[in-house]
């Protein structure tokens, strides 16, 4: 038999009376309580709180929270009817942890500052981060963005600089470095923050503190002002860099395994190790000013 769905009114002077462990769970069922009378799921879920409120209403908080629990139950799980309001659950951020490795014989040239490039992938609310320096150092790392991530609307630019800090975590901040950026804006932010203007960050950037202390970003504007061998240089995206695409490589892998995980190993090590063999030929054949290391 049909479960009527519950006149608005009678819904919102039932939650005035929900006790606080309870109020915004019952809330986030309320399209399914008012809105869905086409959909069984609901149906059910709905007839859970007509009996939550009920319990409620004669001081029986235990019963409540278990009633609460199987409407919300049946209505996260279960088969909705294709036009019901009631919204999906909201996917959970994935994050992948940073995958790293070293292909062995790049131990880098005597006398020539660490090289190094990173890049950012981003589609489709999924992103991914790549680093390789020529000394044979690669890393990578994927996620996707949840509903509170806090990046903010500059979500390209973001990702392209937490590419650096994810690779200045990897080098540390002993040998002088050469990093090579294909983003020119990424650039104008790293260049400002060399400078000391660590305040500058992308528009709408949380900058609320993380569980880990501060927010990624600005611990990296500051790191980069306290970092005086470091240089940075532009390299213009799909030119056929080597270290440029080993980077932009990289982060499209950890891109495509934050969704669907695959064993990327062999062909993180494969890739970075053909690209760096080109790049040390480059190098060892060119000036510096030939392979685009200006600053």
């Amino acid at each position: 038999m049909p479960v009527p769905t519950m006149p608005l009114h009678e819904f919102d002077e039932a939650q005035e009376r929900m006790p606080a462990s309870l109020a915004g769970r019952t809330q986030r069922l309320r399209a399914c309580a008012t809105r869905a009378p086409m959909c069984a799921c609901c149906g059910v879920a709905r007839r859970l709180l007509w009996l939550c409120f009920a319990a409620v209403r004669h001081g029986d908080e235990q019963i409540a929270a278990m009633l609460a629990g199987e409407a919300e139950h049946y209505a996260e799980t279960g088969g909705h009817h294709p036009n019901c309001p009631y919204p999906p659950p909201r996917p959970a951020r994935t994050v992948r942890r940073p995958a790293q490795g070293r292909v062995p014989g790049w131990s880098g040239a005597a006398g020539r500052p660490l090289v190094a490039a990173t890049d950012a992938s981003w589609k489709r609310g999924t992103c991914g981060l790549g680093y390789v320096a020529d000394d044979g150092r690669w890393g990578m790392r994927g996620w996707t963005f949840g509903p509170q991530d806090p990046t903010g609307p500059s979500r390209v630019l973001v990702s392209e600089l937490r590419a650096v800090g994810l690779l200045l975590d990897r080098v540390g901040d002993g040998p002088e470095l050469t990093l090579l950026v294909d983003s020119l804006t990424a650039l104008r932010f790293l260049r400002a923050w060399r400078r000391g203007d660590t305040g500058l960050l992308p528009d709408g950037y949380d900058l609320r503190p993380r569980r880990c202390g501060p927010p990624s970003l600005v611990r990296l504007a500051a790191r980069v002002a306290g970092r005086p061998n470091l240089r940075f240089a532009h390299v213009k995206g799909h030119s056929g860099h080597p270290l440029n695409e080993t980077a932009d490589s990289l982060a499209s892998i950890a891109r495509r395994n934050a969704t669907d995980p695959f064993d990327f190993t062999a062909r993180a090590e494969g890739l970075v190790d053909a690209f760096l063999r080109a790049w040390h030929d480059t190098a060892d054949t060119a000036d510096t000013a030939d392979t685009g290391l200006a600053a």
